[in-house]
Parts: C-alpha cells; sequence; structure tokens
C-alpha cells in the first residue's frame, strides 16, 4: 500500500508541474488564448493521470488537446510545430504508462493515433501551412513515443513473468512441503507397525494359544487369556486404523468403523478384567441426547486413557465414572481412589515418566472446544474431569489447559 501511494504521488507531482510548464508556454509561445491555454494544459495533465487509472479513457481523453493545440495556435518564431515540446513529453508519457498498465494493443493503438493527429496536423491545421521543421518534428515524436511504448511493453510482461513464476515457485514449494509431509507420515506408519504391529500379533497367538500349549489351566486363567487376545485384536484393528490415516489422511475414517459411547461397556469389562474395580456407571443420562460421532470418539478415547493409567500405576484401585450432560456441554469424570500398590510404583516411575497422557486427552479436548482438568485427590487418588460440548466446535480449539499433575498413581499420567 506504501509502495502505491508513492507512484500515485509521484504521478500528481509530474501532473501539476507539466501543468505548470505548459500552460504559460501556451500563452507566450504559441499566442493562445487563456481559455484555451490553460484548458488544454489542465486537459492533458489530466490525462496523464487518467491514464494511470483508466488507460484507455486517458489515451482517448489525451489525443483531444493533441488535436486542438494546433488549431487555436499562432507559433511565435520558431516553436516546434504542430505540438509544443511540453505536450509531446505528456502524451510519449501517456502512451508508456498505458503501456506499463494494459495489454500492448492499447498503447501501441495510443501511438499509432498520436502519429496520425501530427500527420494529419502537418497537412490540415498547420496556420502557417507545412513545414520541414513540423515534419521532423512528428518523426522525432513517433521514433522516442514509439521506441519507450515498447521498453513498456516489455518492462510489464517482464514483470508478468515474475509474478507468474514466484506464483508457481509458491505452488511448488507447497506441493515439495505436502509431498515431504506425506513422506513423513508414510514413514512413521511403517516404523509404527515394524515395532508395534509384530509384538501385538505375538501376543494375540500366544493368549489364543495358551490353552492349547498349557492344557492344565483353569478356566479362570482360560477366561483371562481369553480377555488379552480381545483386547489385543481391538488394539491391532484400531491400530491398522490409525496407521491407514498416516498414510492416506483423507481416508483414514473410512478404513474402519471409530469406538462411540456404546463400546464403553466393553472397555469397562477390560478394565475390571485388568483388576481395576469399576461400579457400573449410569451411561443412561447420555442417552435421547444427539452426541455428534467426533464428541463420542473423544470421550470414548479420554476414558480409555484414564483407565489405562489406572492399570498401570494404580492397579486395584476402585474407579468412578460418571456422565452429565447439562445444557450443551457433556462433563465426564473419572476419579480413582488410592492403591497402596500404586503408591510403591509411582515412586518407582517417579521421574521416568512425562505424561503424554495428560497431554494426549487435553489435545483431543481442545480439538472439539472443550477442556480436561487433571488434579490429584485429597485421598491420594486421582481425578480426571472433561467437559466436552455435545457438537464439535470447528475452528474453535482453545489451547490446552495448565492444570494437571502425575499425581502419586492413578489416571493422571
Amino acid at each position: 500500500m506504501k509502495g502505491i501511494s508513492w507512484v500515485w504521488l509521484g504521478t500528481a507531482v509530474v501532473c501539476i508541474a507539466l501543468l505548470a510548464v505548459g500552460a504559460p508556454l501556451n500563452m507566450s509561445l504559441y499566442q493562445m488564448v487563456l481559455p484555451f491555454a490553460l484548458g488544454m494544459s489542465i486537459l492533458h495533465s489530466a490525462s496523464l493521470g487518467l491514464t494511470a487509472a483508466r488507460p484507455v479513457a486517458g489515451v482517448l481523453v489525451s489525443l483531444v488537446p493533441m488535436t486542438v493545440m494546433p488549431l487555436v495556435s499562432d507559433p511565435v518564431g520558431a516553436a516546434p510545430m504542430p505540438f509544443s515540446v511540453v505536450a509531446m513529453i505528456t502524451q510519449v508519457l501517456v502512451i508508456c504508462v498505458a503501456g506499463l498498465r494494459m495489454h500492448w494493443m492499447v498503447p501501441a493503438a495510443a501511438w499509432l493515433a498520436s502519429v496520425v493527429v501530427g500527420v494529419v496536423s502537418n497537412y490540415l491545421t498547420m496556420p502557417n501551412g507545412l513545414t520541414e521543421g513540423a515534419q521532423n518534428n512528428v518523426v522525432i515524436f513517433a521514433a522516442v513515443s514509439g521506441g519507450l511504448m515498447v521498453a513498456a511493453v516489455v518492462a510489464q510482461q517482464w514483470q508478468h513473468l515474475r509474478t507468474e513464476l514466484a506464483a508457481e515457485r509458491s505452488v511448488s514449494a507447497e506441493e515439495q512441503s505436502r509431498r515431504r509431509l506425506a513422506e513423513e507420515r508414510t514413514r512413521i506408519a511403517r516404523e509404527l507397525h515394524d515395532v508395534v504391529a509384530h509384538g501385538m500379533s505375538v501376543v494375540v497367538v500366544q493368549a489364543t494359544t495358551a490353552t492349547y500349549r498349557h492344557p492344565g489351566l483353569s478356566d479362570e486363567l482360560k477366561q483371562e487369556f481369553d480377555d488379552i487376545a480381545a483386547n489385543s485384536r481391538r488394539a491391532m484393528t484400531e491400530m491398522r486404523s490409525m496407521l491407514g490415516s498416516l498414510r492416506n489422511a483423507e481416508a483414514g475414517r473410512q478404513l474402519g468403523p471409530q469406538p462411540t459411547l456404546a463400546d464403553l461397556p466393553r472397555l469397562f469389562a477390560s478394565a475390571r478384567s485388568a483388576g481395576v474395580h469399576i461400579p457400573e456407571p449410569e451411561l443412561s443420562c447420555v442417552e435421547g441426547h444427539d452426541i455428534g460421532e467426533v464428541i463420542a470418539l473423544t470421550t470414548y478415547r479420554i476414558v480409555q486413557e484414564a483407565l489405562s493409567n489406572v492399570i498401570r500405576h494404580a492397579p486395584g484401585a476402585t474407579v468412578r465414572v460418571a456422565f452429565v450432560v447439562q445444557g450443551s456441554t457433556l462433563a465426564v469424570s473419572v476419579v480413582n481412589s488410592s492403591s497402596a500398590v500404586g503408591a510403591v510404583m509411582a515412586q518407582l516411575d517417579k521421574g521416568s515418566h512425562v505424561g503424554q497422557g495428560l497431554i494426549g486427552m487435553r489435545e483431543r479436548a481442545a480439538i472439539v472446544g472443550g477442556s480436561v482438568v487433571c488434579v490429584p485427590t485429597a485421598d491420594g487418588g486421582f481425578s480426571v474431569r472433561a467437559k466436552l460440548p455435545l457438537s464439535a466446535v470447528n475452528g474453535n480449539a482453545r489451547k490446552p489447559g495448565s492444570n494437571g499433575s502425575n499425581g502419586k498413581g492413578g489416571a493422571g499420567s
């Protein structure tokens, strides 16, 4: 904007300078009456500024004083004819500005029309008849204005090519960035597959075949191995969906069904099989409410992460999970009691765990416009409380909150 302002300011200064010189020159050297001397100078100078804004209109206006001035002039001595020097300079500037602003046909037409006006003036409108000096002036004007017109057109085309080249470079840089991102996502997916998939497959095979490899297992152990196999298969299914999303971000959601609130009972059963005591949560309060698919998935993942942390850091603890719909907000709480084993494990784990689960829960909630607060409880347990909108808030994600602590073993790790 500042550059454009300076251009307009420079154009205004040039127009005023041409008017200040041209009007007195028309009166003294060409003996025009005041209305014509001043009017033609104003019109010609104004045409230069008009050409900068409206090239075609400016060119047409500039031809009017070029045609009229030879008719009302009575040159003194050897004054240049059919145009004054100021008029020729003004018209050359008009042609150059048109060449910088428009397609080459507009400045070419302006140059041709100006030369035709000069030639016609030599033969029809010269007050003292055709002179050699007037003819030479027209030839000089045609050569100078034509050369500058070609230079202006070339400059405009060069600038146009530079703009297109910069745009192409920008597009190429964006494409290269997207390609690098796709390659990085593919690399991460490949490494995750190599690191995790093999180990998970071994767990599934060992858990599934345990009853055949060890015939003397009790029914309780058989059921536990079956639960391990089922949980491992579910984890592998979700991992395949995640790996597919990494490889193809646009098709990730179509690769497999995502967990919803209806899958929570199975999640609770899995946690109970790992030794966590979970009183049956009341899910009827969320029935009948229009909870979005993204919110349901976010709720499931937050509860899943909280229970995983309890299993890891507070085995044997009692966990109370609650869901409450308040207006357009879904409140979720996962609160675990203290655990003697968990306290020992927390001390052993202290300093080595960076709380990525807490960060992940907060980020998931922030993406949909919600929040998560993770704090230790007074009895030595841990509390995870999330507030989520019933429908995801697009483009209104808030930054993850700063509240939270790893605590002494529990849901917040």
